[in-house]
């Protein structure tokens, strides 16, 4: 067995309060335990065009985790609806999701704060989401993960597959 001493950083999250951002990568998490069950989940990242770091001005970041969901009451839905200015989805929209339809999308947004009652670590939310009228505003800075927007396979069912401990195809 392995021990690692993992150094602490100090992170400093994103601003409260509103800002302007462009959604610059959705990144597929694949399967998540959660106390609710297996849910395939998507991290949707926003990279700040109002805000930067002073330490090394680079963007400041924001992302929301969604469960993958066509439901109109889960939140990629509402999500979708917001960054798309649309006041509804069709079923055809709700329940085939392209995440190349939010790419690039420039947005509103409102970061509230929250602390953690385990480790006193202060986490940026994302509470509200809008589509701005000027999509020409800004560019993205910041490079993708090396498994963003990579769908996981989906079984017979149309359920993504749980992927294996070595990410082998058996």
């Amino acid at each position: 067995m392995a021990k690692y001493v993992m150094e602490r950083t100090e992170f400093i999250p994103h601003p409260i309060g509103p800002s302007e951002g462009i959604i610059y990568e959705i990144k597929d998490l694949g399967i998540i335990q959660t106390p609710f069950g297996d849910k395939h989940k998507v991290a949707i990242k926003i990279q700040s065009i109002s805000h930067r770091m002073e330490e090394d001005n680079k963007p400041y970041v924001v992302q929301k985790l969604v469960n993958v969901s066509g439901h109109e009451a889960g939140h990629l839905y509402k999500f979708r609806c917001a960054a798309l200015k649309k006041t509804a989805l069709t079923d055809e929209e709700a329940y085939n999701f392209d995440d190349q339809e939010l790419l690039n999308v420039r947005v509103g947004y409102v970061v509230a704060h929250s602390i953690s009652s385990k480790n006193g670590n202060t986490y940026a939310n994302l509470d509200t989401v809008w589509r701005l009228d000027d999509q020409s505003k800004g560019s993205v800075e910041l490079e993708l993960s090396a498994t963003a927007t990579q769908a996981a396979p989906a079984a017979g069912n149309g359920q993504p597959e749980k992927p294996n401990k070595d990410d082998l195809p058996f």
